[in-house]
């Protein structure tokens, strides 16, 4: 059996259902062969309650979409693009796979979404899945 060429993915949870196209994608991918998957919540302030939910939610996605592949979930801190790109090199990844909105425009053009900013600054390979 050949090494998968995308071991590692890092997968950044948005906790809506833009996430469900992109969530099915590192489904399939995982289940393909032997791939270990990151669960990554960017939550913008550090409290015990925020913390909690946001654990919880991870931990939810895992359980519903992940069994019996092998990943991990981490919460952390921060603007979601810079936290993004900081665990793709941190977990040494060699996916990206994010959900995107799609959207366009001058008003995305000149703020940027999350999945731009992170193709734009990412050393890794990122698959970006738009909603059907």
């Amino acid at each position: 059996m050949e090494t998968p060429l995308f071991k590692k993915i890092l997968f950044p949870v948005q906790f809506d259902r833009i996430t469900i196209p992109a969530l099915e994608m590192v489904t399939h991918l995982a289940r393909q062969s032997d791939r270990y998957i990151y669960l990554l919540a960017v939550i913008p302030e550090d409290t015990p309650d925020i913390r909690q939910l946001a654990n919880d939610a991870l931990r939810g996605v895992a359980h519903n979409w992940l069994e019996n592949i092998p990943h991990e979930t981490i919460v952390r801190v921060g603007k979601p693009a810079a936290e993004i790109v900081k665990a793709e090199e941190e977990l040494a990844v060699d996916l990206v796979v994010m959900a995107t909105h799609g959207r366009t425009g001058e008003k995305y053009e000149k703020l940027g979404s999350v999945a731009e900013q992170v193709v734009r600054e990412s050393t890794r390979p990122v698959l970006t899945i738009r909603p059907t």
